[in-house]
């Protein structure tokens, strides 16, 4: 069974999810502002949506179990300290509320992060979970699409 197409918006928005990642995978400072400011550009609820789903699903595969606390700090530590040395004014607090976030464990009385900033958490956390999971993006993006698609398109008693 063949996968209905993206629209053009999700097209975009997986364009620069792919651009983010892979500028985090190639330790590239400006390629990563760039694809999250076209993030940012577009439809910023959509674009978030897809990440949250993204990351959620690569979590869910890599800890199918759950997780412990600490798995959650060995998660977060394992996407912050790779980062330090090519991206010194990454945001860590973004990161901590992306994870926090994704994960429904959110204090509501949190500060928010910066749009950028969790632009590249998600960006981090994604690139962290690809490598751990040894899968494709294109695949995990196909799968949030349909997901996404799935969610959109339910009948609610």
């Amino acid at each position: 069974m063949s996968r209905p197409p993206v629209p053009p918006s999700g097209r975009a928005i997986r364009d620069a999810v792919t651009a983010a990642v892979a500028a985090v995978a190639n330790q590239d400072p400006a390629a990563l502002h760039d694809a999250g400011a076209r993030l940012r550009t577009g439809d910023e609820l959509q674009a978030r949506d897809v990440l949250h789903v993204l990351t959620l699903g690569l979590i869910e595969q890599a800890f199918p179990d759950g997780l412990d606390g600490d798995d959650v700090r060995t998660l977060l530590s394992d996407v912050l300290r790779p980062t330090a040395a090519w991206l010194p004014d990454l945001d860590s607090h973004s990161v901590v509320l992306v994870l926090a976030g994704t994960l429904a464990v959110l204090d509501p009385d949190a500060p928010p992060a910066g749009t950028e900033a969790v632009v590249i958490a998600y960006a981090l956390a994604v690139n962290h979970l690809l490598g751990m999971l040894e899968v494709p993006l294109n695949a995990e993006l196909a799968r949030t699409f349909d997901t996404i698609r799935t969610s959109q398109t339910m009948d609610l008693p």
